[in-house]
C-alpha cells in the first residue's frame, strides 16, 4: 500500500470532478477471438479515467480517444460523426473483469465487454511505462477494484476491509483461469488411447533438456573509485532503480539507498547513491542530469553518462514525503548555486517557490483558447494514411479537396507563372550543380538546360572574370567560403517562398516546391563586407519584404551588413554605435519583414534599442528608444509580437518582457540557472518558449486575475502570481537511447500571421533529432514530455517550420537541406530512437525531399 499511499492526490479525485483518476497516454484493443482480425486497434491515443456517474455506487470505465490536430473538427462536422466515436464506457462491476495484463512485455489492463453476452469480447489498453509506471498501473487497478466493491456492497468503500477490495481483481484472475480451462476439451477415447501409450512407452531414458537461455541481466555502471567527500546538504532515503533499455522498464536495483547532496567546493555539488552492499553514483549536478521531480510518485529521475560516454537513466523513489521534500529542495538549491554563482540563501522566498515549482513536473493543465485550431486541421487524417503507408514502403498518392482546388486554381491562373519568373530574377536563377541532387522534374532539367544554353554567350563574355573567380574559389580550400565548410544557419523566407543557408562566407537559396519539397536554387558564392573583405555571418535576418538580408560579423559587433538579394552582395555597411556592440537582432514587430519597414531591434549585453539605418553615420541607435541596465545583464535573445512588444532572454537565465522600446521591463521573471540560448513568442504574445541547453521553458503570460486578459508585456505580475514556466523536456529514459547528452537548438513556433491562435506547434532539435510539441497537448495535459520525434544521418544543425503553416519542416543539416512534414514525426520509442534510417536510394518520396547541398 506504501505504493498508494504515494501518489497522493493521484487517486480518488476531488468530490467536485466527475473523473476520478486518468491515465492519459495509452492504445485501446479490441480482442475477439471470432472476427477474422482478432485484436484491432480502437483508438491509437486515448485516455482511460474512472467517472462517476448519477447513480450512487455506480461508476463507469471509460476509453476516450485523444484526437490529433484536425480530427476533432472532423469528428464533428457531421457525416463522419458516427465514424469517429470518441469514447467506450462500461459500467464497472465485477462482471467486468477488469485486471491487469502484460501484451508483448508491454503492461496494461483488460476487462470483458459485457454487452456482448458471452464475454467472448474483450478490450485491452496497453500504456507505456514511462508514462504510468507499476505504482500508477496498481493505484489504478486498485481504483477500479474500490467501484466493483462499492456497486455490489452499496456502500463506501472506505468501509471495506483491504483484502476485501483487493479480491475483486483475484476474482476476476480466478474467473479467467475457469474459463480457460473450461475451454480445453478433452475427448474420453483420447484419455484411453494415451493411456495405451504410456503402458507400451520405449524405456530408453529421455535426453537431457536443453539448458533454458540465459535470461536478460542489465548492467550497471562501474562502481565509482571514490566518492567525494564535504558538507551533507541533504540525505534522504529511498529505492533506486535503473532504465533497462531491453525491457523499456525502470528495474530495482535497491530496495533502499541513501542519496546525499555533497558540498566540495563553493558552488560545486555532488550527488552520491549508495547502499550498503556498494556504491552505485557520485555524478557532478550539472544540466546534463536532465533531472525530473514528480510529486505525486515521490520521484527523481535523471541522467548519467559513464567516462565512455554511455547513457544510463536512474530513479530515486523517496520513502516518504518529508524525504522526498528534502530530496527536491536540496537538489534545485545545489542546481542554482551551480549555475547562478550566488547563494541560494539570498533569493527571496517568492522565487525560491518559483523555482522549486518550475523544476518539478506538473500535472495541472494551463489555460488554452477555445478558438485555437491549424491550418492544416483537414489534411492530418490524409497526412496520417499516407505517412503510414511510406512506413511500410509504399508510396501513395492521397489528393484532398484542398489539393484538387489548388490544381484547379493553378490551371486558370498560368499567368501567375510571371510572377513566379519575376522572383526567380530577383534570386539571379542560375543552372543547378552536376553534383547537386535536386527534386526536379525531366521537364524542369530540360528546361534549365535550354536556358543554359540561352545564357552560354553572356558566359563566355564574362570569362577572364570567370577564371578570376574561379581561381579565387579553388584557393579557398577549408577557409570561410571553402569545401571544408559546413552549413550553419537557416533564414526561412515569409514572401518569396524561399529558405536561405549559411555555409561559411556562401548562402543557398532554396525553393520550396510543390507537395512540401524543396529544391535548390542558386549560390551567393561569397560574402564580402563594402571593403572587399570577405567574412562569415554569425547571424542573419532577412529584412524589407525578403528584397535584403541584415548580417552581423562576429569580428565587428559594433557594425551590421545589409545584403540586396537582388545582387547578391553587401550593399550597405551599418555603423550602429561606437561604443555598443550587437549581440543579437529581431525585426521591429513579429512579421515587420513582410513590410518595407526599415528599423529593427537591437540587444547588447545590457542594452535593447532600436537601429534606425536611415539616420546615416555613426550612431543609428534611436536614443529615445534605448533602456540601459546598469548591471550586467548578458542579454543573448529577443523576439517581438505581432504589436511590436519585446521578450528578452538572458546568459543568466531571466526573462523579460517589455511592452515597448526605451522603457523598464514590465515583467522580470527569475532565473532558473541555465542560459537562454533563444526565445521566441506567439503574435499576441500570449505564449512566450525560451530555448535554454537541455529543456524549453513555455510561459503563459497571462496576468491570472486580471478581467481584461492582459499579459505580462503590459501589466507587471503580482509577486505571487508570477507564473510558473512548464519545462518541456526529453525523459531521461528515451535519452538513454539517443546516447548522447541533450542539446537544444533555439526552438520556433509556426508562424500565425493571419492572428488565428494556429500558432500551436514547437520545433527544435537536438543532435541528429527533429522534435516536436503540440502546444495545445502540452498546455492541456500537463505533459511537457508529449513530443513527437525524427532522427536524421547526421546533426542537424538547425530547423524551422515553412512559413505561415505548421504542416513542413525545413531541416538544415551538416551538407543536406531537407523538408520534411510533421505528421512523419512519430512518438518516441524504442525503435525510433535506436534505429538509424535507411539508405537514401533515388526514389525520392515528395514528403521528405532531400537537397544535398554543397551548393
Amino acid at each position: 500500500m506504501n505504493a498508494l499511499k504515494s501518489l497522493g492526490k493521484l487517486v480518488w479525485g476531488s468530490k467536485d470532478s466527475p473523473e476520478l483518476f486518468k491515465l492519459t497516454s495509452g492504445v485501446l484493443y479490441e480482442v475477439n477471438p471470432a472476427a477474422k482480425v482478432s485484436r484491432k486497434c480502437i483508438f491509437q491515443d486515448a485516455e482511460l479515467c474512472i467517472r462517476r456517474t448519477d447513480v450512487q455506487f455506480q461508476y463507469q470505465l471509460v476509453a476516450l480517444r485523444v484526437f490529433e490536430e484536425g480530427e476533432d473538427e472532423l469528428a464533428a462536422s457531421g457525416d463522419d460523426a458516427d465514424e469517429l466515436d470518441d469514447e467506450c464506457a462500461f459500467l464497472i462491476g465485477v462482471e467486468l473483469k477488469f485486471m491487469p495484463t502484460v501484451v508483448e512485455l508491454a503492461h496494461g489492463f483488460k476487462w470483458v465487454d459485457v454487452a456482448a453476452g458471452d464475454g467472448a469480447i474483450e478490450y485491452e489498453y496497453i500504456v507505456e511505462d514511462a508514462t504510468a509506471n507499476k505504482a500508477t498501473r496498481d493505484a489504478f487497478a486498485m481504483a477500479v477494484a474500490r467501484c466493483a466493491w462499492e456497486r455490489k456492497a452499496r456502500r463506501s468503500y472506505t468501509q471495506a476491509a483491504e483484502a476485501d477490495v483487493k479480491a475483486m481483481l483475484v476474482q476476476a484472475e480466478d474467473d479467467q483461469l475457469e474459463r480457460m480451462l473450461n475451454s480445453v476439451q478433452i475427448n474420453d477415447d483420447d484419455i484411453a488411447a494415451a493411456v495405451a501409450d504410456l503402458d507400451t512407452v520405449d524405456e530408453t531414458p529421455l535426453p537431457a533438456p536443453a539448458a533454458a537461455p540465459a535470461a536478460h541481466k542489465w548492467v550497471l555502471p562501474a562502481e565509482p573509485k571514490e566518492t567525494p567527500t564535504g558538507e551533507v546538504v541533504v540525505s534522504i532515503l529511498g529505492e533506486f532503480y535503473m532504465f533497462d533499455a531491453e525491457t523499456t522498464v525502470f528495474t530495482q536495483v535497491a530496495a533502499e539507498v541513501a542519496l546525499t547532496v555533497i558540498k566540495t567546493d563553493q558552488y560545486t555539488y555532488w550527488l552520491n547513491v549508495a547502499s550498503d552492499a556498494r556504491s552505485y553514483v557520485a555524478q557532478l549536478i550539472e544540466p546534463e542530469m536532465n533531472a525530473v521531480f514528480n510529486h505525486d510518485h515521490h520521484s527523481l529521475i535523471w541522467n548519467y553518462f559513464d567516462e565512455n560516454g554511455k547513457a544510463y537513466s536512474f530513479s530515486v523513489v523517496s520513502a516518504d514525503d518529508k524525504h522526498y521534500e528534502a530530496l527536491h529542495q536540496g537538489m534545485t538549491r545545489a542546481a542554482y548555486e551551480t549555475l547562478n554563482r550566488e547563494p541560494w540563501h539570498k533569493v527571496n522566498e517568492s522565487t525560491q517557490d518559483y523555482l522549486l515549482d518550475a523544476g518539478e513536473e506538473d500535472n495541472d493543465m494551463m489555460d488554452v483558447p477555445e478558438d485555437w485550431h491549424s491550418d492544416d486541421d483537414h489534411l492530418s487524417e490524409e497526412d496520417e494514411a499516407e505517412s503510414e503507408a511510406e512506413s511500410e514502403g509504399v508510396k501513395v498518392k492521397v489528393e484532398s479537396e484542398s489539393e484538387a482546388a489548388e490544381g484547379e486554381a493553378e490551371s486558370e491562373s498560368e499567368a501567375e507563372s510571371d510572377g513566379e519568373d519575376e522572383i526567380d530574377q530577383i534570386f539571379r536563377r542560375a543552372p543547378v550543380p552536376s553534383n547537386v541532387k535536386t527534386t526536379l522534374t525531366a521537364a524542369a532539367e530540360a528546361a534549365a538546360d535550354e536556358s543554359s544554353d540561352e545564357e552560354e554567350d553572356e558566359s563566355e563574355e564574362e570569362e577572364s572574370e570567370g577564371d578570376e573567380d574561379d581561381e579565387s574559389d579553388a584557393g579557398e580550400g577549408a577557409g570561410a567560403g571553402g569545401q571544408g565548410a559546413k552549413n550553419s544557419m537557416l533564414a526561412v523566407g515569409y514572401k518569396h517562398d524561399r529558405s536561405f543557408v549559411v555555409r561559411g562566407s556562401r548562402i543557398g537559396v532554396f525553393r520550396h516546391g510543390e507537395n512540401d519539397g524543396i529544391e535548390f536554387d542558386t549560390t551567393i558564392s561569397r560574402i564580402d563586407d563594402t571593403h572587399g573583405t570577405e567574412f562569415t555571418p554569425s547571424s542573419v535576418m532577412l529584412h524589407e519584404q525578403d528584397s535584403s538580408m541584415v548580417l552581423q560579423n562576429r569580428d565587428r559587433p559594433h557594425e551590421l551588413y545589409r545584403m540586396d538579394l537582388e545582387y547578391g552582395k553587401v550593399v550597405e555597411e551599418w555603423k550602429v554605435h561606437e561604443d555598443i556592440p550587437t549581440v543579437s537582432i529581431a525585426p521591429n514587430t513579429k512579421y515587420s519583414q513582410m513590410t518595407g519597414d526599415k528599423t529593427l531591434v537591437g540587444l547588447s549585453h545590457n542594452m535593447l534599442y532600436r537601429i534606425d539605418p536611415r539616420v546615416g553615420g555613426d550612431n543609428m541607435v534611436v536614443q529615445n528608444e534605448l533602456q540601459s541596465y546598469t548591471t550586467k545583464s548578458h542579454f543573448t535573445a529577443a523576439a517581438t509580437t505581432e504589436s511590436g512588444a519585446i521578450a528578452v532572454g538572458s546568459g543568466k537565465g531571466e526573462i523579460r518582457l517589455f511592452d515597448r522600446l526605451g522603457v523598464r521591463a514590465k515583467t522580470t521573471l527569475p532565473a532558473l540557472g541555465e542560459a537562454i540560448l533563444g526565445i521566441d513568442v506567439t503574435s499576441d504574445g500570449r505564449y512566450v518558449v525560451a530555448t535554454c541547453k537541455t529543456y524549453l521553458l513555455l510561459i503563459d503570460t497571462k496576468l491570472p486575475s486580471d478581467p481584461a486578459g492582459k499579459t505580462g508585456f503590459q501589466k507587471s505580475f503580482l509577486q505571487a502570481q508570477k507564473p510558473a514556466p512548464r519545462r518541456l523536456q526529453l525523459r531521461p529514459e528515451h535519452v538513454v537511447y539517443m546516447s548522447a547528452p541533450i542539446s537544444f537548438t533555439p526552438a520556433k513556433f509556426n508562424q500565425s500571421p493571419d492572428g488565428n491562435h494556429s500558432e500551436k506547434t514547437i520545433v527544435t532539435s537536438t543532435g541528429p533529432f527533429v522534435i516536436t510539441w503540440n502546444l495545445r497537448r502540452a498546455l492541456g495535459t500537463g505533459r511537457g514530455d508529449a513530443y513527437h520525434i525524427k532522427q536524421y544521418a547526421d546533426v542537424v544543425v538547425a530547423d524551422n517550420f515553412r512559413f505561415g503553416q505548421d504542416r513542413s519542416i525545413v531541416v538544415t543539416l551538416p551538407n543536406d537541406v531537407q523538408c520534411v512534414k510533421r505528421s512523419q514525426l512519430a512518438k518516441p520509442t524504442r525503435e525510433s530512437l535506436m534505429i538509424r534510417p535507411p539508405p537514401r536510394t533515388s526514389l525520392l518520396s515528395g514528403r521528405d525531399d532531400v537537397v544535398n547541398s554543397p551548393f
